[in-house]
């Protein structure tokens, strides 16, 4: 589990108590960092979920890279020749190469989630917002409303 998927739910947490107290002792500016605590505890958690998620799909394709590699050594074994040796090679190189290429594509998003939260925040809401727009129901008109 991502470092960031554990802060995430510890923001979350401490957001849940900081709102709960503010609204026991009507403070609305500790409710407000509460509620914000929260935002970015779930926006640090999602990244966390995505960079979990880079990771093992890097070590999936590093897997069945590392196969490929194997059955090209079976295959130049078997006096297939020295060509699929270098396919081989090739192979578990690019795999690498796309292994490290994921894992630092998280790791710059993590870096910028933890550089702009507040920007972060607003990207996600403003793409909840869109997709809730695209995925809504289209609106009846008027005049074929049911006004009971």
């Amino acid at each position: 589990m991502d470092e960031d998927r554990v802060g995430g739910i510890a923001d979350k947490a401490t957001g849940s108590v900081k709102s709960v107290v503010g609204d026991v002792t009507g403070d609305t500016k500790l409710q407000a960092e509460g509620t914000a605590d929260k935002i970015a505890g779930t926006v640090r958690n999602a990244v966390g979920g995505a960079k979990d998620a880079a990771r093992d799909a890097a070590d999936d394709v590093s897997e069945k890279v590392a196969d490929l590699g194997q059955r090209a050594s079976r295959a130049v074994n078997e006096q297939a020749g020295p060509l699929l040796d270098q396919v081989g090679r090739k192979a578990s190189e690019y795999g690498r190469e796309a292994r490290d290429a994921v894992v630092a594509g998280a790791e710059g998003a993590s870096s910028v989630v933890r550089g702009y939260p507040m920007v972060t925040v607003g990207l996600v809401a403003l793409l909840a917002f869109l997709v809730g727009r695209v995925t809504a129901p289209e609106p009846k008109p008027w005049y074929r409303r049911d006004w009971h």
